[in-house]
């Protein structure tokens, strides 16, 4: 009498982190979106750039959605690590608010006709125009047109409490904000993809659509010890594998993330 046969095993993509890599069980499932969450100064952006620069070593496409900073402001950040991020593929959505000082600004995202790599930014003049504001479905719009024909493998939108706050008009109610990015967040779980989505921990209790509709999330924490800097990393949940549920120690050190 044979046995039925196995399924296969899902493909496993490799953050870049082993130390996470081994909680996750060999790495995030293939093609999904996924949550990566912590407050200001946690490591989330950090964490996202290694998984596209793994993507990149790999020779694979990768896209950032760069919402919070400005991809210039990114390349300075990662200049310590000796990180190259020449190659990613970059959708500036950094709105260059005033309030937040910031030095360049970009057009609303449904103008632009091209992504940049981040070589070619780097190489831009800076900006100093007054924008327009940036657009949920804009965004969309644009993921869809570049996504077309599985050009990339991995996605960093960095991040969706910004996208919140930044590219939903004080006029729209809660419910047609809730709409706007749960089609952001359906497009992203459908383009087969394996994205990850940074936010900063919403509110105990009330379910986001992020939260609802990624296939897993990663929680990260920091709090101070005395005069020294705790930071731990948890696996909150991940849909159909088995995973490490304990909180994990992690370091930022000269040459990025490493986990204990």
């Amino acid at each position: 009498m044979s046995g039925a046969t196995a399924p296969p095993m899902p493909e496993r993509i490799a953050t870049g982190i082993p130390g996470l890599d081994r909680m996750l069980g060999g790495g995030l499932v293939g093609g999904r979106p996924y949550l990566l969450t912590g407050g200001t100064g946690s490591g989330k952006s950090l964490v996202g750039l290694t998984f596209l620069l793994e993507g990149i070593r790999r020779g694979e496409t990768v896209l950032l959605v760069a919402v919070d900073e400005p991809p210039g402001e990114i390349l300075e950040n990662v200049r310590s690590f000796g990180w190259d991020l020449s190659s990613v593929h970059t959708l500036d959505a950094n709105p260059g608010v005033k309030a937040f000082r910031r030095t360049a600004a970009i057009q609303e995202i449904r103008t632009l006709t091209d992504l940049k790599t981040m070589r070619d930014i780097s190489q831009e003049a800076k900006r100093s125009a007054d924008t327009e504001e940036i657009a949920i479905q804009g965004i969309q719009l644009k993921l869809r047109q570049q996504m077309e024909g599985g050009r990339y493998a991995r996605v960093l939108v960095d991040s969706m409490t910004s996208i919140r706050r930044f590219a939903v008009k004080p006029s729209v109610d809660a419910q047609a904000e809730r709409t706007e990015i749960q089609s952001l967040l359906r497009f992203l779980s459908e383009a087969g993809v394996t994205t990850l989505i940074t936010a900063t921990p919403g509110n105990p209790g009330v379910l986001t659509p992020e939260e609802i509709l990624t296939r897993g999330e990663i929680l990260l924490t920091r709090k101070w010890v005395g005069d020294r800097s705790v930071r731990q990393v948890k696996i909150v949940r991940m849909r159909g594998c088995a995973h490490d549920p304990e909180r994990r120690p992690f370091l930022i050190g000269p040459r990025g993330i490493v986990v204990g």
